[in-house]
């Protein structure tokens, strides 16, 4: 199987932990480049694409580091059901679990604990229960998008398009279909939701490994709660990622709503090459560029921006390219192609 992989000079899994773009002196004195330091080194590069998904987790009531071993946020598991739980279930004893938040995370969430055996879940939300196949409108996505996308782009200023993205997203939802096994859960007695509650006070008890817990907006107190799930989702503010703070110092550019003002091209600025995809899209992409249909549009408009670019730059001179890997780069034809290329590679080697 080691012969299939992706080689490291098309994908290397490394944190990154700062970019920054100027001068090198190893490389010349006169063009700029980037250098993307993580946590295995250091790549230089004339073009950069930040394509992440937002912050960092949001946990709406801080926690203390004792707490957090009966916490734990959705992007944050790594065993289902933690430990002292499964250890707990294997005795017979019964376990309550306490998930928050109103997306479908939390509704997937709720469902695994309950198939795995947690004895009673309680799935909280601080607002109204809302339905949705995608976590926006079918006018977003549907066969008619273009005319909400008309009206988007033809907005007076950035923060009416900052606006209609909070509109459409409206905060989370689940699908029909996990509306149905939550309703099944409920029905069940294993499952009790609670709609416009949120945490009000809440103690850990290490000894126990267990929470007590009071909640807002319901009258009656929980029993012991073993762990707290939270599907809360991640903050949006470009300005506070480590890894940015370098190019917001030295070529800061506007910030509304927690989104970048990026350019048209999707770069960072016209004279700053790095480019600009996903969540942190979304005054240019719209409500839909946390999704696949966001991602496509992204990446078409990025791609002809990027080949703009290296032909201004380069001459169209890509002689010392491999076609391939060039292909794969730029995001024409099949990408597998490349892959195949290095396999072929290998198998010469091997011979």
């Amino acid at each position: 199987m080691d012969r299939y992989h992706l080689k490291d000079a098309i994908l290397s899994q490394e944190q990154v932990e700062d970019i920054r773009y100027g001068h090198v002196r190893e490389f010349s004195d006169e063009e700029k480049i980037f250098c993307v330091k993580t946590d295995k080194g250091c790549h230089y590069g004339k073009i950069v694409v930040l394509a992440i998904g937002g912050n960092a987790p949001q946990i709406p009531c801080p926690l203390s580091i004792e707490e957090m071993e009966g916490a734990t946020h959705a992007m944050h598991i790594k065993t289902f059901p933690p430990l002292h739980i499964q250890q707990k279930m294997a005795t017979k004893a019964r376990t309550n679990m306490l998930v928050v938040g109103g997306g479908l995370t939390s509704a997937q969430i709720a469902d695994l604990a309950i198939r795995k055996g947690v004895t009673k879940v309680f799935l909280i939300m601080r607002g109204p229960l809302k339905i949705k196949h995608f976590d926006i409108g079918l006018e977003w996505v549907g066969k008619f998008r273009n005319i909400e996308q008309a009206i988007f782009w033809n907005s007076e200023s950035l923060e009416d398009r900052c606006k209609k993205i909070m509109d459409a997203r409206n905060g989370g939802s689940i699908t029909p279909y996990y509306k149905k096994i939550i309703e099944k859960h409920i029905s069940s007695g294993r499952l009790d939701m609670l709609l416009h509650t949120t945490i009000d006070e809440k103690t850990w008890n290490p000894l126990s490994k267990t929470w007590t817990v009071s909640l807002r907006g319901e009258r009656e107190d929980l029993p012991p709660i073993d762990h707290i799930y939270f599907a809360t989702g991640v903050g949006t503010n470009f300005e506070c990622l480590p890894c940015l703070q370098s190019m917001c110092r030295e070529y800061p550019i506007e910030n509304c709503g927690g989104f970048p003002c990026i350019t048209e091209k999707m770069s960072w600025r016209d004279d700053v090459p790095l480019f600009v995809a996903g969540r942190f899209a979304a005054l240019q992409l719209g409500p839909g560029a946390h999704n696949l249909i966001g991602a496509r549009i992204g990446a078409d408009r990025i791609a002809w921006s990027i080949q703009e670019m290296l032909g201004k730059d380069e001459g169209g001179d890509r002689s010392d390219w491999g076609q391939d890997r060039f292909n794969y780069l730029t995001g024409r034809g099949s990408r597998f192609n490349a892959l195949a290329a290095d396999h072929d590679e290998i198998e010469d080697q091997e011979e």
